[in-house]
């Protein structure tokens, strides 16, 4: 199925979250919004690819998906990740010095606090009650919470059982087309957002607050989502896909060997962002706007298709082995968005098990305005779960619902319901609404929308 939509986005967004100086690394998309404040309209083109379903993409604020196809090609070389400086990371209501986060070793060895850093205390959740709050950090609002009291927005969330914070990681943010930049008519950012080194000295926060981190590859620029899943530049000059892989597999050591080393070990790495069509697959054409949208079929890459499973099993297997050479107990998530069709939820991971992608969670996103209400995620949950017994299982994104999301998630057999993350508290759009009114510089908890976790809270043990 193929639609079209044009989306308004509110943005209600916070925190100043002021990283390592980067020089070349990833950033946020400029997507959203062309200011911190306002409503921005874009849109999405969304079709499915083998048996893929659309939705919103918690990144790209739209339903978007694409028809896919790919072709591997022979040989060629591959290029690595930048490195950056260290610097200071601060956010509202708390600082947060960060330490250096540039890569210090080469290889695939496994990184230990033991002989180095401090590497984070791994986090183990009864339930995990998360929020993917990647926006906070490109803004400096201050958060109020429905006590009165200004707090930032770790203790904040943590003081309505939220444990668990997932953050977006794009390639080069600030090269043509990227998150960031200005090229092409964009708005862009002062600073690559969601780089590496922003994303590691947010990470550093999240540890200190004492909550879990999920580390959200997009393996891309710009958002990537299932209309959406363009190459890096830096990756575009390749000539095959096991040359493209190594370049998959030498960024996720980068990214996550630094954040290890810099005390913002990942206890979770999400491996692609609604790769229900595949990743890594499209590249820039004539009509690709600020966000990505509108791209073109890149000569060969990781659609998932029948004929092209193995390229994408290759890719995919590059970045889950990278993670696990650097710290095998670091969970690894893939994360489709087709929930409503359940048929195609298991030609996937049945593709993706059959050509020997090793995984421990499954993510779907779960949007009534796109998935279908929660009558329709429960069968496909409980299904999966049925039929995948060495399988876990999360929300990977939703809004509202937010009490039937996390309760199915608590009724999955054997506690292999790991969790849900809320897509954006801070921010609202056709997706959801916000959790957030803004005054002024200050963002203020919605009394209602917060009384719901709390409740959830009593009911999910927290």
């Amino acid at each position: 199925m193929t639609h079209h939509q044009r989306l308004i986005l509110v943005w209600t967004v916070s925190l100043g979250c002021t990283p390592a100086p980067a020089t070349s690394d990833t950033s946020d998309s400029q997507g959203e919004t062309s200011d911190e404040t306002g409503a921005d309209t874009r849109s999405d083109d969304e079709s499915s690819s083998g048996s893929t379903a659309s939705s919103e993409e918690g990144g790209t604020s739209g339903t978007s998906t694409t028809s896919s196809s790919s072709t591997s090609s022979s040989t060629g070389t591959s290029t690595s990740s930048a490195s950056t400086d260290p610097g200071t990371s601060t956010s509202s209501g708390t600082s947060t010095t960060g330490t250096d986060t540039t890569s210090t070793t080469e290889g695939d060895e496994s990184v230990s606090g033991e002989d180095g850093p401090e590497t984070g205390d791994p986090f183990d959740a009864a339930f995990i009650l998360g929020a993917d709050i990647s926006s906070v950090h490109e803004n400096n609002y201050t958060f109020r919470d429905t006590d009165g009291q200004t707090k930032s927005i770790f203790d904040l969330l943590k003081n309505h059982g939220f444990n668990y914070i997932r953050v977006k990681a794009f390639v080069d943010p600030s090269a043509p087309y990227g998150y960031a930049s200005t090229s092409n008519g964009c708005s862009g950012f002062p600073e690559p957002f969601s780089d590496r080194d922003h994303v590691v000295a947010f990470g550093q926060q999240i540890k200190a607050a004492g909550m879990g981190f999920l580390l959200n590859f997009h393996y891309s620029d710009v958002w990537a989502d299932p209309g959406n899943q363009i190459i890096p530049d830096p990756w575009r000059d390749n000539a095959n896909i096991e040359a493209l892989a190594e370049d998959v597999h030498a960024y996720t050591t980068d990214v996550v060997r630094t954040a290890v080393m810099a005390g913002a070990r990942p206890d979770m790495v999400q491996i692609g962002n609604e790769i229900t069509p595949g990743m890594l697959m499209h590249v820039p054409g004539p009509n690709t706007d600020c966000w990505g949208n509108n791209p073109a079929q890149a000569p060969f890459g990781g659609a998932a298709n029948d004929a092209n499973w193995g390229n994408l099993a290759t890719l995919l297997n590059a970045g889950i082995d990278a993670v696990r050479a650097i710290d095998p107990t670091i969970k690894i998530m893939l994360h489709i968005e087709n929930t409503d069709e359940l048929e195609g939820v298991r030609w996937w991971v049945d593709s993706a098990l059959s050509h020997g992608v090793d995984f421990d969670v499954l993510g779907l996103s779960c949007y009534a305005a796109f998935q279908g209400p929660p009558s329709v995620w429960e069968t496909t949950f409980e299904a999966l779960a049925a039929e995948y017994a060495d399988l876990e299982f999360v929300v990977a994104e939703y809004n509202p619902e937010r009490t039937a999301a996390n309760l199915m998630m608590r009724d999955l057999p054997d506690g292999r319901g790991l969790g849900t993350f809320f897509w954006e508290p801070t921010r609202g759009g056709e997706w959801g609404n916000s959790m957030f009114t803004q005054e002024g510089n200050t963002l203020v908890a919605n009394p209602s929308d917060f009384a719901e976790f709390d409740t959830l809270r009593a009911q999910l043990g927290l």
